[in-house]
């Protein structure tokens, strides 16, 4: 089976989970050709694990790049491939374009959100086309909230892969010095990570700092895009504990930080998955997360924590009992590792990408 795997781009810790996936899947007999920005990280990294992946950097120049598609249609006919796999929505919109001349070709792409809508024309360039066979959600939260989209027999389309991770992908992750940001070694360290915009409810997690409850020192470290924006440094310029929340921008050596914090906070309003919280429990490390949909999935009541939507104060209370309570703490991030591993594991996500190609070629 001969597969174009196309990808957006990004640092190796942010494709991981992609890269993985396609590794995977070209181990069980798939013939993987991948498209998409690939750094010299990426590629070096894929060289490494399987030099028999062909990939190709090339990506859209703008919404709609005819040269892209003639490229595109090219290379389907140089390597005869039968499935396209969009692992990025904004490839798609163009990618999509040059399989109009190959009706035979199945398409599948994959969503990882919940902003998708019947009722808004751009989807039925990506998402909702026509020549799409299967979006995969990835979790029951993105699942049901694609079928909410499609009517009547499309419903079909929609799928549930669980986007999968590794413990082993972290084996050699070093641990961060947080004395080099003046946080004392017996501090509690809590971490949070996103592109910080206005769904990741970043303002709810700095608010939680006037709200603990702990003789312990306890540290906020606040780390992604857009951190420095004016509301948040007044949020925190106004917290009690304004002199131990530090908010370092985006980093290159989140895995290195996420190590060596003692918690990880998600306030966000809607969450597909949570790419950093799959992280961090792959880290061992117990996570509190607001009720923002498929996060929520990732974790049980051993290995993490569930509050209501905006409720700061809710997460300063768990904060604090988290680090007031090591034991607690310690068992909660080993439990949520082995829920990782036992759970959502890339394995089970290559297998069942696996069996869906399989069962679209039987249809």
């Amino acid at each position: 089976m001969n597969v174009f795997f196309v990808v957006g781009g990004g640092n190796l810790s942010a494709q991981i989970a992609q890269i993985a996936l396609f590794i995977g899947l070209q181990r069980e007999g798939v013939k993987i050709h991948l498209i998409g920005r690939i750094s010299e990280e990426v590629a070096d990294y894929i060289k490494s694990e399987d030099k028999d992946i062909v990939f190709y950097n090339m990506y859209p120049k703008g919404k709609i790049d005819e040269d892209y598609i003639e490229k595109f249609s090219e290379l389907i006919i140089k390597h005869n491939i039968e499935l396209v796999h969009f692992a990025c929505g904004k490839t798609s919109r163009t990618g999509i374009r040059a399989l109009k001349k190959f009706p035979e070709i199945k398409t599948v792409i994959y969503y990882g959100s919940a902003s998708l809508h019947w009722h808004d024309p751009s989807a039925y360039l990506t998402y909702l086309h026509p020549r799409v066979d299967k979006i995969i959600g990835n979790s029951n939260f993105v699942y049901n909230h694609v079928r909410k989209q499609l009517f009547g027999k499309r419903k079909q389309k929609a799928v549930r892969i669980f986007k999968g991770y590794s413990v082993e992908w972290f084996k050699d992750t070093k641990p961060f010095d947080y004395t080099s940001l003046g946080i004392p070694k017996e501090a509690i360290v809590v971490c949070s990570i996103g592109n910080h915009r206005k769904v990741k409810g970043t303002k709810y997690f700095l608010e939680a700092s006037n709200y603990l409850n702990s003789e312990k020192e306890i540290h906020f470290v606040l780390i992604g895009d857009n951190t420095d924006a004016p509301h948040l440094s007044k949020i925190k310029e106004k917290s009690k504990i304004k002199d131990r929340v530090h908010i370092l921008g985006r980093r290159n050596d989140v895995p290195s930080l996420l190590l060596s914090c003692d918690m990880y906070v998600q306030s966000s309003l809607s969450e597909g998955f949570g790419r950093a919280i799959s992280e961090a429990m792959c880290l061992g490390k117990p996570t509190i997360m607001t009720n923002a949909g498929g996060c929520t999935e990732l974790i049980d009541e051993k290995s993490g924590i569930v509050v209501p939507l905006k409720d700061y104060k809710a997460i300063g209370r768990e904060i604090s009992n988290l680090a007031n309570n090591d034991d607690k703490r310690i068992q909660m991030g080993k439990a949520a590792k082995e829920r990782i591993q036992n759970v959502y594991s890339i394995e089970r996500t290559v297998n069942e990408t696996l069996a869906l190609y399989k069962e679209l070629f039987n249809e």
